[in-house]
C-alpha cells in the first residue's frame, strides 16, 4: 500500500498544504509521487517569518486544515512542517558505529546518524536535519545508500543543520496547538530542492531562490545538500505595494492587476492594451499594460539582484545553476527577467505535478519527498493516515460510482494507465 504524507508550509503570504501518495513504480526503484490534494489560504498573524498574533495564525491554519480534510474526507493528524532558515547553522560532521548484523540495516543508519549529531549543538538550538553526504562501510568506497552492504563498521559524513529554538518553536507550538503532530521538520529552501532535484543537479553546485510574500530565501547547494543560506527582507508583497502606490489603488486591486493583467517583462507587454480601474479616491483611471509591467519588472530585478549578491557572498565557488521558485514566479514573462538578470544558467522552475501545478507549492511538496526518501533510507514504513480510515474512505460500500477514480488516485494506478 502506498504511503500518504502531508506537507505543511506556513508562509508569510499563504499557508500551503499538500497531501502526497508515495509508492514504487513497476519498472524502477525510484518512488513515484502523486498529489492527492492541495490547499492554500491567506496567512494572518505572520509577517517576515515572525508571529505577531497567535490567534490569527491559528485561525488561518485551522481554516487550511478544514478545507484539506473536507477534500480528502480524512482527518489530518500529522504533518511534515517546513521552517524558515533565518539563523540556521550548517556544519560538516561525521559519525562511526559498529554494524549490528552481517549487512547494513536501517537500524545501523539510525545509529550512525545519532552518533553524527551527538554533541554538535547546545541547548539553545534544535536539530532540523542531518543530511548524509556519503556512507563508508569499512574501508570500501563511499556510497550514497549503504543498505545491505556487508561489513563491520559504518562511517557517515553529513551536514547537520540546527536553528535557535526561539526561532522555530513558535511555529511548532502553533501547529501542535491545533491538535496536529509534527512528524518531521525541514527548512523551506531544503524542501524546495527536493521538488526541483534531478540526478544532474545532484552532481552540481548551485543555488535556489524562493521569493516569498515578504522574505526571499537563498540557499546554496552542493550535490543536493544545502551548505549555506541567507534571506532578504523583501518579497512579492513589495510588487503589490509598488502598484498600489503608483496607481493609488488598494492592495487587493494591485494584486489582481499583477496576476491577471500585467506581465513581468515589459518587453513582451502590449502598449495598446489597457484596463480601466477605480482608485481609492473613487477616480476612474486607465492602466497601460506596458507601463504597469515596467513597475513590476523593476522590483523583480531588484529582488533578483539582491539574491545574486547574497549567493556571491555565500560562496566564491562556481555556480552551475540558479533556480527561482515562489508563487510570483508564475507571472507571465517571469523567466525572461530571471535569465536577463541572473544569466543563462538561471531559470524559473515550472511546477508541473498534476494536482499542484503552481510554484507556491514547491516547499510543501518537497517536504513530502524529503520525508519519504528519509524513511526509505532508514527502512521505516510510515503512513500519516490510519490504514482503516483509508480503507473506509475508499470502500465501495460507502462510496458512489466515483470511488474507483479515488482508489486509483490513492494507489498510483490512475496516472499509469
Amino acid at each position: 500500500m502506498d504511503r500518504i504524507f502531508t506537507g505543511l508550509d506556513i508562509g508569510n503570504g499563504e499557508i500551503k498544504i499538500v497531501v502526497v501518495s508515495a509508492g514504487k513504480t513497476s519498472n524502477t526503484d525510484d518512488n513515484k509521487y502523486y498529489v492527492l490534494t492541495t490547499t492554500s489560504v491567506k496567512t494572518n498573524g505572520l509577517k517576515k517569518n515572525t508571529i505577531y498574533d497567535d490567534k490569527k495564525l491559528k485561525s488561518s491554519l485551522l481554516g487550511a486544515l478544514k478545507i484539506t480534510e473536507e477534500k480528502i474526507g480524512m482527518k489530518i493528524k500529522e504533518v511534515i512542517l517546513t521552517l524558515p532558515a533565518n539563523r540556521a547553522s550548517m556544519t560538516m560532521e561525521s559519525g562511526l558505529v559498529n554494524i549490528k548484523g552481517e549487512t547494513v540495516s536501517g537500524r545501523d543508519i539510525d545509529a550512525v546518524i545519532k552518533d553524527t549529531v551527538e554533541d554538535t549543538y547546545d541547548d539553545t538550538r534544535e536539530l532540523v536535519s542531518c543530511l548524509p553526504i556519503s556512507f563508508t562501510v569499512d574501508d570500501e568506497a563511499s556510497v550514497i545508500n549503504p543498505l545491505q552492504e556487508r561489513g563491520d563498521k559504518l562511517f557517515l559524513k553529513a551536514v547537520v543543520a540546527t536553528s535557535p529554538k526561539e526561532e522555530i518553536y513558535p511555529f511548532i507550538n502553533i501547529v501542535r496547538s491545533v491538535g496536529v503532530n509534527i512528524t518531521d521538520i525541514i527548512y523551506n529552501t531544503q524542501a524546495d530542492y527536493y521538488t526541483v532535484a534531478t540526478k544532474e543537479l545532484d552532481r552540481k553546485m548551485g543555488a535556489i531562490i524562493n521569493i516569498g510574500a515578504d522574505i526571499t530565501s537563498v540557499g546554496v547547494f552542493n550535490k543536493g545538500i544545502m551548505i549555506k543560506n541567507s534571506y532578504i527582507p523583501v518579497g512579492s508583497s513589495s510588487v503589490d505595494k509598488d502598484i498600489a502606490f503608483v496607481y493609488k489603488v488598494d492592495l487587493k486591486e494591485a494584486k489582481k492587476l499583477k496576476e491577471s493583467f500585467a506581465l513581468t517583462s515589459a518587453r513582451y507587454a502590449d502598449n495598446n492594451d489597457s484596463i480601466a480601474v477605480e482608485t481609492k479616491e473613487n477616480k476612474k483611471i486607465t492602466i497601460n499594460q506596458m507601463q504597469i509591467s515596467e513597475v513590476i519588472e523593476s522590483r523583480i530585478k531588484e529582488i533578483l539582484k539582491l539574491a545574486k549578491n547574497e549567493i556571491n557572498r555565500l560562496t566564491k565557488r562556481e555556480i552551475s545553476y540558479i533556480i527561482v521558485v515562489g508563487g510570483i514566479s508564475e507571472l507571465a514573462g517571469f523567466n525572461y527577467v530571471v535569465e536577463e538578470t541572473l544569466g543563462r544558467n538561471a531559470s524559473c522552475f515550472n511546477m508541473n505535478e498534476i494536482g499542484a501545478r503552481h510554484n507556491k507549492y514547491t516547499s510543501a511538496f518537497g517536504s513530502c519527498k524529503y520525508f519519504d526518501k528519509k524513511c526509505t533510507l532508514r527502512e521505516k514504513d510510515i503512513n500519516m493516515f490510519d490504514l482503516d480510515e483509508i480503507d473506509n474512505f475508499i470502500s465501495p460500500k460507502k462510496k458512489n460510482i466515483n470511488n474507483d477514480t479515488m482508489t486509483n488516485r490513492f494507489f498510483g494506478h490512475f496516472f499509469d494507465n
